[in-house]
């Protein structure tokens, strides 16, 4: 109950883009998991908490955490009804490495990821956002390659999981992606038609946390269009979202760096302390040495002065 509980507070910290507070009550799940030797708990927390790490760009502390994760479940087999847990790691792995080495480190794992999520999918359904979203982000290395017929059959893809899903976030950024499509290949108008599509959804269902990569494609076929005003309209939508999102992992980033600087002040503190209290309990114990052998000394030579006296007499 404790580890659901916490859990849910640490997602929602997450939705809010609260990184800290979310990796935070991560930590004090992670610690009943390990207490109670619950290994799928602490397996989902490692690529959770790996993941927080990775939106806030903190590779190496991303990587650990995957890490973790993959050793567990090497470890601690999964059963198959939560198998799909190892998708998510390799999933999280491919993100990290395409951010710090490329799209074709990455792309190995994005495959792995989907040879786990879809013989699973049958049994969960809510795997069709998590295919979707790796097939939109092997659409947006096939665009960085500009091989734009694979880039489109990844964006098709992805919207067929995810319409049948019907998960807006994905639907939307799918029709962005076959609109960039379009655009590179010049075909402007085609291009808008996908763009007003992947805007209708996200105005109609609310979405707010859309990549801000979706304003900068749509404001750059308005620029090609010469709609001016629309142009700089959805650049400063861009810009906007692009900013809410530093702005947010600044907070998180300094946050977390406040709270080790202190507890590395404070571990710091009492190692100094230890090192005074080692330091008195030696020097005390030297004095109580040099007491013991100087009563020693005394009662010898008193000894010594009894014997003499003795002989003198």
């Amino acid at each position: 109950m404790e580890i659901s509980v916490l859990t849910v507070i640490g997602s929602s910290y997450s939705v809010k883009k609260d990184y800290e507070k979310a990796i935070e009550y991560a930590f004090k799940t992670r610690e009943i998991s390990q207490k109670i030797n619950d290994y799928p708990t602490q397996i989902q927390v490692a690529g959770f908490i790996g993941e927080k790490y990775h939106n806030l760009n903190i590779y190496s502390k991303a990587k650990y955490y995957a890490d973790e994760a993959y050793e567990l479940i090497e470890k601690h087999p999964l059963p198959d009804s939560l198998k799909f847990y190892k998708g998510n790691v390799l999933f999280l792995k491919a993100l990290i490495y395409r951010d710090e080495l490329g799209c074709d480190f990455a792309q190995t794992y994005y495959n792995k990821a989907l040879e786990v999520y879809i013989p699973a999918l049958k049994g969960r359904e809510m795997l069709r956002f998590s295919i979707a979203d790796i097939y939109n982000e092997i659409g947006g290395c096939f665009l960085e390659e500009n091989n734009l017929k694979s880039a489109k059959g990844a964006f098709e893809k992805s919207l067929h999981y995810a319409v049948n899903g019907n998960y807006a976030l994905l639907n939307a950024e799918s029709l962005a992606g076959l609109g960039r499509v379009l655009y590179l290949q010049k075909d402007y108008k085609k291009a808008k038609q996908e763009f007003d599509k992947a805007i209708q959804i996200l105005k109609s269902n609310n979405v707010e946390n859309a990549n801000p990569e979706v304003y900068k494609y749509i404001s750059e076929n308005y620029y090609a269009l010469n709609d001016i005003d629309n142009h700089t309209l959805y650049l400063n939508l861009y810009k906007q979202k692009t900013n809410t999102d530093i702005s947010a992992k600044k907070k998180s980033v300094n946050q977390i760096i406040v709270k080790q600087t202190a507890e590395e002040n404070s571990n710091n503190g009492n190692s100094g302390k230890y090192w005074i209290i080692t330091i008195l309990c030696i020097l005390i114990a030297l004095v109580l040495y040099q007491i013991i052998q100087t009563k020693n000394k005394i009662r010898k030579l008193k000894k010594q002065i009894s014997k003499d006296n003795n002989h003198s007499i």
